[in-house]
């Protein structure tokens, strides 16, 4: 197995992990509104997630061109419907490319001038490093997706 196959692995289980917290979901629920200073919706942080993973690991890892406005991912609504279609495009696209990628492929230098925030500055950014922050950032927004689903769906109540 080529070492970008185990990228593929973790990134689509984590979109599918996503989807499937949100599986079932009224629309209501998907895009209402958290009573918490700066909290997004599901379906924000859901769009968010997403688009996230593209940039990181299809633009900056691989170089393929991804039509992204950050600022909107925060303010999106919409139905279930449209996250599993974007979110299957995006696995079929990491499909593409991600297992064919040696571990040579991954130690070239990425696509872009961002740079993950988890490297110093002035340290070369590699295909790699694009593919571990798409984890990194995508298993947060997972993990927030998860708890706002609690609070959404189960209420603030404190437990007794």
């Amino acid at each position: 197995m080529a070492a970008g196959a185990h990228y593929d692995i973790v990134l689509a289980g984590i979109v599918r992990g996503a989807l499937s917290e949100l599986d079932g979901l009224p629309g209501e629920v998907l895009n209402r509104p958290v009573p918490l200073p700066e909290a997004n919706s599901l379906f924000a942080l859901a769009t968010h997630l997403l688009g996230s993973t593209e940039f990181w690991a299809l633009q900056m890892g691989t170089g393929r061109d991804v039509d992204r406005n950050r600022d909107a991912e925060f303010h999106a609504s919409g139905s279930y419907a449209d996250l599993a279609a974007r979110a299957e495009r995006l696995v079929a696209a990491l499909h593409d490319v991600l297992p064919g990628l040696s571990s040579d492929d991954l130690d070239r230098p990425g696509h872009g001038e961002r740079r993950p925030s988890m490297l110093p500055a002035g340290q070369p950014v590699t295909v790699r490093d694009c593919l571990l922050h798409a984890i990194e950032h995508s298993g947060l927004h997972l993990g927030q997706i998860q708890i706002t689903r609690q609070l959404l769906v189960e209420g603030f109540a404190p437990r007794s």
